[in-house]
């Protein structure tokens, strides 16, 4: 196994058994657990690159920046605006190390919306679009502006979270081999985990 891993795999299977009685999927907490602590002998290019392709292939569309390893995505809505919808894009960060090698963070912001909040009459009184035209689109010079449909609304603010999701996406583009290990040594933690309430059971009986 390669070494730049040992201390993760170690780690991250910690973390992660502390939560398998409260995941749905403690599988998959474990596995994303394990990318927390993960550092790639790569260059900075490489693992965006990836981070890119897979941006993409999940549907984001990608904003400029002035960093070359920043990426962020406008927002994906899934469902209709005008109704409910839930919104979420993804920010994406590769640092490169002193040593050398290079980690990546990958965060979701996230939030709900229900339909939209109707825009004021009189946004625009006073303004050039203001005078253009009246709230029905006339041209009267009644100053109330033209009428245009409303923001989503949310009950909410947008939610920051960290996207271990996609990290561990990450790490099994560039190291599938490493990523089918930790898969059959979390398989084999799960399966021993799961022996082990049985035969103390067993041994407690007379």
């Amino acid at each position: 196994m390669s070494g730049r891993f040992a201390y993760m795999l170690v780690v991250g299977l910690l973390l992660g058994a502390t939560g398998c009685a409260l995941t749905p999927d403690p599988r998959q907490n474990l596995l994303e657990g394990t990318t927390s602590h993960a550092l790639y002998r790569l260059p900075p290019e490489s693992l965006r690159a990836t981070a890119t392709a897979l941006l993409d292939e999940q549907g984001y569309e990608l904003l400029p920046t002035s960093d070359p390893n920043y990426l962020h995505t406008t927002w994906k809505i899934h469902g209709n605006v005008d109704v409910g919808a839930s919104w979420s894009r993804l920010l994406v960060q590769v640092t490169p190390l002193a040593d050398g090698r290079s980690m990546v963070r990958a965060y979701r912001m996230s939030y709900t919306t229900n339909g939209r909040a109707a825009s004021h009459p009189g946004s625009f009184a006073g303004s050039k679009e203001g005078k253009s035209g009246g709230s029905d689109g006339s041209g009267s010079s009644s100053g109330t502006g033209r009428y245009v449909l409303g923001e989503p609304m949310s009950p909410t603010k947008p939610t920051l979270s960290r996207a271990t999701d996609f990290e561990w996406a990450i790490l099994g583009r560039v190291e599938p081999k490493f990523a089918a290990h930790l898969q059959s040594r979390v398989d084999a933690y799960l399966a021993e985990r799961k022996e082990t309430p049985k035969e103390q059971e067993k041994a407690q009986q007379p």
